[in-house]
């Protein structure tokens, strides 16, 4: 027969004062720091007036325990997964308690009625745990300092602590067999693979939806549902989180559940909003606006939100139409239209020569690029060893670049910015023995690198006037002989990139 609480929708106060939750010996350290405790109290604080508000699954295993002062077994419920939140909110119930213990106002008191004998109940099931790793009882004790202090600034009020204990809500599965417990467990998680960070921002943004657009939500949300999961990935880890990481000059190497809060911003339907949102809310109602007046009948036109990668991210539909945006904007970098001219070979065409571009002339966002522009993105996407790892690093940071410089000036003098951003890339490429993750991630956040120089930059001037030294030969890792850059398929393709430095005259 199945227990009570399965597959119940149970308030964190019912949960937390269930008196057989125990944590098992073989679960893994807790590991919440105070991020993610902060995390999980602006998340609170921003949906406190929601009816409410789900904190996710919790899932048990309903199984016969020996305790040692008694002969008879006792039945357990061991938390098979949620053990980081429950822990976290029983530190945040003990913590509240405590700093409302000896105050006397009306708020403590109805704070104190709230809590009822809840933390009597907590007291008692954490006297029963046992945490056996030193992580554990570190990241224990710098929390709950971390919700003292939360709590003791003011602004975690009586009404946010009500709504944490008897609408913030967990979803509960009980079941009787332990290895059916973690196979639920893996289900759960992609069905044995762990959730993208995506996944994770698509069910907050679909929360945070405004009021007024759930007649929109199926539409918006449409594209991200015909995109597969490693596309999203790719999209999130490969571009748009390293770019505003990059911009920053912050590490980006790996785009993980950590780092999910750059890609939360602001809910434009709350009342009271900072001074720094108030662009985002008029240009949000201007293009809500300007799409539904009549005249859009007359003259088909449609505006697209002016979405920048430096921009807070607007949290519901408008992050959704952000990745849609973002993902055909790299689509179209990365496929620009190469025109073949008359005397094109695609095995001996090295692109560029003598000053003159013989091979091909390319577009890119509608935009025909000049000879020496169209000769590297011809390159790039033909030299054979571009999908090797070292250079797949390197056209991340090419492509990142250019990206981050049309989000920003769009297509004005594209050409020389091409070439600008290629030359500051590719010299990574021919310095390097190996290009690494590292070396990619560092190259981006040098402060006198082409991210920084973008984001300071309020014109496409001040990005072209820096100028890029040509590259001295001693510092190329392997300097090709001349005899090797005979016109043959097997050099040609070996030193293409060489060769193309060459050929534009950016070696020394």
């Amino acid at each position: 027969m199945p227990h009570s609480l399965h597959q119940k929708i149970k308030s964190v106060k019912e949960f937390l004062s269930e008196p057989s939750l125990m944590i098992p010996e073989y679960q893994r350290p807790y590991k919440w720091e105070p991020k993610n405790v902060q995390s999980l109290f602006e998340d609170i604080k921003m949906q406190y007036d929601k009816l409410a508000y789900r904190l996710g699954t919790i899932v048990l295993h309903h199984a016969n325990f020996k305790e040692e002062l008694s002969s008879e077994p006792v039945m357990k419920l061991k938390i098979v997964d949620g053990q980081q939140r429950t822990l976290t909110l029983t530190l945040i119930v003990l913590a509240i308690e405590h700093f409302y213990r000896d105050k006397t106002s009306t708020e403590a008191k109805a704070v104190k009625e709230s809590l009822g004998d809840l933390p009597d109940k907590l007291r008692v099931f954490c006297d029963n745990q046992k945490f056996g790793s030193d992580i554990s009882i570190y990241n224990l004790y710098n929390n709950y300092q971390e919700i003292l202090r939360i709590i003791s600034r003011g602004d975690f009020t009586f009404e946010h602590i009500d709504f944490l204990l008897n609408r913030c809500q967990v979803v509960i599965f009980v079941l009787e067999d332990e290895s059916e417990a973690f196979q639920f467990f893996d289900s759960q998680n992609s069905r044995g693979k762990d959730l993208y960070p995506h996944d994770l921002l698509k069910a907050f943004h679909l929360r945070e939806f405004d009021t007024h657009d759930e007649d929109l939500k199926a539409n918006t949300v449409a594209y991200w549902e015909d995109l597969d999961d490693d596309k999203l990935a790719k999209l999130f880890n490969a571009h748009l989180f390293r770019i505003k990481h990059w911009s920053q000059l912050r590490s980006a190497r790996y785009f993980t559940k950590d780092h999910i809060d750059v890609f939360k911003g602001v809910n434009l339907e709350k009342e009271a909003l900072p001074p720094f949102a108030k662009p985002l809310l008029i240009s949000h109602y201007f293009v809500n606006d300007y799409n539904s007046s009549s005249h859009r009948n007359i003259d088909q036109q449609s505006m697209v939100y002016p979405f920048q990668l430096d921009q807070v991210t607007i949290n519901g539909r408008r992050f959704f139409e952000m990745v849609k945006y973002y993902h055909s904007l790299t689509h179209n970098i990365k496929n620009a239209t190469i025109n073949k001219l008359e005397n094109y070979n695609e095995k001996s065409c090295t692109a560029f020569k003598d000053g003159e571009n013989t091979c091909c002339s390319v577009t890119l966002f509608n935009e025909q690029l000049n000879e020496r522009a169209s000769a590297i993105i011809h390159t790039l996407n033909t030299y054979d060893e571009r999908k090797r790892q070292g250079d797949a690093y390197t056209r991340n940071l090419f492509d990142n670049s250019l990206i981050y410089y049309i989000d920003k000036f769009g297509t004005d003098n594209l050409s020389q910015a091409v070439e600008l951003i290629f030359i500051w890339a590719y010299k990574l490429r021919l310095e390097k023995y190996a290009v690494r993750l590292a070396s990619m991630d560092d190259r981006a956040q040098h402060s006198n690198g082409m991210f920084k120089k973008i984001q300071q930059a309020i014109s496409t001037k001040a990005v072209l006037a820096n100028s890029t030294p040509a590259l001295k030969k001693t510092k190329i890792y392997k300097v090709p002989l001349d005899s090797e850059l005979q016109d043959t398929t097997e050099h040609e393709n070996k030193h293409k990139i060489y060769k193309l430095f060459k050929n534009l005259n950016y070696l020394v």
